[in-house]
């Protein structure tokens, strides 16, 4: 981790600048790695450097999976939310859209706002392969563990007859 970041730095420290598909293989590097650190600083730094470049889009989707990846659920959202107004059409929108929810409902018990997120997903991407998964998400949502399973137990007994 040090040393990519060192590369980096010493790169833009000695004036030498690289072009945007440089920096995005950097990113994907990283990636492969699982080094978030990495992949968090490269992206901010295509962000900042092509802001309207070819792989801006997907720079920002790269901090928001940082983010989550590091456990810092608030800054997933906030770079979730802006990847989904600045990108709708760019292919992980809708990725972006359901962790939007999953993040509010699992990692902050915000159930208001899964909610919200979960049905925007469910109105623009009805048929998306995470569709199923949305919908589990919605009749799960304020409920424990335990009470979901109860509830799905439940719903697959057979009805006794009289």
């Amino acid at each position: 981790m040090i040393q990519r970041l060192t590369f980096i730095s010493l790169f833009l420290l000695a004036g030498c600048s690289l072009s945007e598909d440089e920096l995005w293989l950097k990113v994907e590097q990283a990636k492969e790695n699982g080094n978030w650190d990495s992949t968090l600083t490269v992206s901010r730094m295509i962000l900042e450097q092509f802001p309207q470049g070819r792989f801006a889009g997907w720079a920002r989707f790269a901090v928001a999976e940082s983010h989550r990846f590091k456990n810092q659920p608030r800054e997933a959202l906030d770079n979730y939310k802006i990847f989904i107004d600045a990108y709708p059409d760019l292919q992980p929108a809708a990725v972006s859209l359901f962790l939007v929810g999953y993040i509010y409902n699992n990692n902050l018990q915000n159930t208001d706002s899964a909610r919200y997120y979960f049905e925007q997903f469910l109105t623009k991407y009805p048929k998306h392969d995470l569709a199923p998964s949305v919908r589990l998400e919605v009749e799960m949502l304020g409920k424990s563990p335990q009470e979901a399973l109860n509830e799905r137990i439940a719903a697959q007994r057979p009805l006794a007859k009289n």
